[in-house]
This record gives structure tokens, C-alpha cells and sequence, in this order.
């Protein structure tokens, strides 16, 4: 069982994930705010609810960038098969070529994608001259079928190139600080980082399809096959799981929208109460977000006490 857990390529997945949450968290949390700016939320509250996750994201993510290098090198040296079916390498060589968004055929042909000559070899050993072990070196029941391997590749591309787009709108982001010492004005700008967020998830999901499909047939490497997990209970009762489990996960999400909902419109109504005594205070002298508290007397402009021209007893 340890060795199922803790498996060679277990410290580089793991940060790997662990930052992914992470970054996709911040993504998330600052495209929502995102959204508002669009339309037109321009308070402190809304600025600080965009750049500060924006910010924890933007720092993670080349941190990220760099995890998942070395978590696929990882497998390049742990797991060659499985990177075999990440790259659609059929033949072990050297000079080996990057494909991007290619399929591969059951006879080892490649069809469409873009082709660079001798990158995977760079980007597995830092060199032309890194021999790349390929799906064909081991029994077909050993490996990916070519389907399979296609999956994978397709969403370890998809992976790659959403994390160097972001990549792109990070160096957006610290462009304009180190200019202007403020986030970017341009609308295309928060298109980009409200869209991140969903990148993000979409991201992360093919993370999972690239490790589970691209491990085919095993479900533990080398130790144990999916047909030898696969469980006994019938059809029926998996079916009854699964629908349990969706009715709970969507009354558990009714619950919390209903919530947040009510929360909403509370918060507003308080706010509309209460919007002249506010606009008498000073700057940031409440919560920054939720319903806002009454102010104190002496706030809203009542005289202090001990203040007035006549005395308790009412003489003046």
C-alpha cells in the first residue's frame, strides 16, 4: 500500500498539484472580480479583490511552470512508456521531434499537428542527442493504445499551452507594474483574467486525463493493471452510487447558491439603508465588504458627549 502512495514520481505530482490548486484558486477568485470591472465596479473593494489573488496567482505561476518541467521529466526517467504516450513517440531514437496536437495511428504514423524537428529530445534531456524511449519497446498489452496515447497528448498539449499563455498575461501584469505601478486599464486586459480562471479548471482537469489515461493499462505502474481493480459490485448498484452522489453533490451546491443569494440581497438592502449615514464617514471606516454597521454617535456627527449647551439636570 506505501508503495502504491508513494510511488517514484510521487514529490514532483504531488507539488505539482498542490501549486495547481493554488494558482487556479487565485485565477478563479480574480475573475470574478474581474467580471465586476467589466461592468464597471471600480471601487477599492473590487481593485483589491482582483490583485491581490491575481498577484498569488501571477508569482505561482511560473513556479508552476518550472514544477511541471521537472514532473515531466520525472516521468521521462520513472515512467518512459507514459511519456511515450504524452509525446506520441512510436520509435526510440534520438533527434526526436515535437508534435503538437498530432494523432497517432495504430501503424506508428503521425497525422496533422505541427511538427517540431528534435524538440522533444531538448525537452526531455536538455540535449538533441537524448534517446527517447518509444510505445513500440514494450508489448501492445503493455502499453497506451494509439487512441489512448492521442488523449493523453492532446491533454498534456492543452495543459502546456494554457500554462504559457498564462504565462503571457503574468508578464502583462508586471509590465504595467513596473511602468505605471498599477494593474493594466485595458478591458482586454480583464477578458483575459476573467477567462483565466475558467483556463484554469480546464487545465487541471487535463492534468488528470494526462496521468490516468497516459498510465493505461496500469493503475498502479508496473505493479497492477486496471483489469485486475476493476470491482465486482454489478452495474446496477455502481449506477445507484453514482446518481446518490450527484443528488447530494447538487443540493449541497442549491444550498450554498440559495445562501449566497440571500446573503446578497440582505448586504444590499443594508447598504441602500444605510447609504447617507456612509457617505458622511470617512474613508474605510467599516468592513470592506458585507452589510456595513451602524456608525457611532459621534461618527454620524452627533455631538460628543459632555458637548451640549445644557447640563444633565437641563440648566443652561
Amino acid at each position: 500500500m506505501r508503495q502504491a502512495v508513494f510511488t517514484p514520481i510521487f514529490g514532483p505530482e504531488y507539488w505539482h498539484f498542490v501549486v495547481a490548486m493554488l494558482l487556479t484558486a487565485g485565477y478563479v477568485v480574480a475573475g470574478v472580480y474581474a467580471v465586476g470591472w467589466l461592468r464597471g465596479r471600480r471601487d477599492r473593494y473590487h481593485r483589491l479583490g482582483f490583485t491581490v489573488p491575481f498577484t498569488v496567482a501571477a508569482i505561482l505561476t511560473p513556479v508552476q511552470f518550472m514544477l511541471g518541467d521537472s514532473a515531466a521529466r520525472a516521468v521521462f526517467h520513472k515512467q518512459p512508456i507514459k511519456f511515450a504516450a504524452m509525446e506520441i513517440v512510436w520509435k526510440t531514437d534520438t533527434h526526436v521531434p515535437e508534435y503538437m496536437f498530432g494523432r497517432l495511428h495504430p501503424d506508428g504514423t503521425i497525422s496533422g499537428g505541427l511538427k517540431i524537428p528534435q524538440l522533444d529530445s531538448v525537452l526531455a534531456g536538455f540535449s538533441t542527442k537524448t534517446k527517447v524511449t518509444c510505445l513500440s519497446s514494450v508489448a501492445a498489452s503493455d502499453r497506451p493504445t494509439a487512441t489512448q496515447a492521442t488523449i493523453a497528448h492532446w491533454a498534456f498539449d492543452i495543459m502546456v499551452t494554457i500554462g504559457s499563455v498564462l504565462i503571457l498575461l503574468v508578464l502583462w501584469y508586471a509590465w504595467s507594474w513596473w511602468r505605471h505601478r498599477d494593474n493594466p486599464g485595458s478591458r482586454w486586459f480583464y477578458r483575459c483574467a476573467a477567462i483565466a480562471g475558467v483556463a484554469c479548471l480546464v487545465t487541471v482537469e487535463c492534468g488528470w486525463i494526462t496521468t490516468e489515461v497516459g498510465r493505461q493499462p496500469w493503475i498502479v505502474y508496473h505493479h497492477m493493471r486496471v483489469s485486475e481493480a476493476v470491482t465486482s459490485t454489478g452495474a446496477g448498484a455502481l449506477w445507484a452510487m453514482l446518481g446518490i452522489v450527484m443528488a447530494v453533490y447538487v443540493a449541497v451546491f442549491g444550498a450554498f447558491l440559495a445562501v449566497v443569494l440571500k446573503m446578497r440581497t440582505r448586504w444590499r438592502i443594508a447598504d441602500e439603508g444605510s447609504a447617507a449615514v456612509r457617505a458622511e464617514l470617512p474613508p474605510e471606516a467599516d468592513t470592506p465588504y458585507g452589510p456595513r454597521s451602524e456608525p457611532e454617535p459621534s461618527a454620524a456627527g452627533a455631538p460628543p458627549a459632555g458637548g451640549s449647551d445644557h447640563t444633565p439636570g437641563g440648566a443652561s
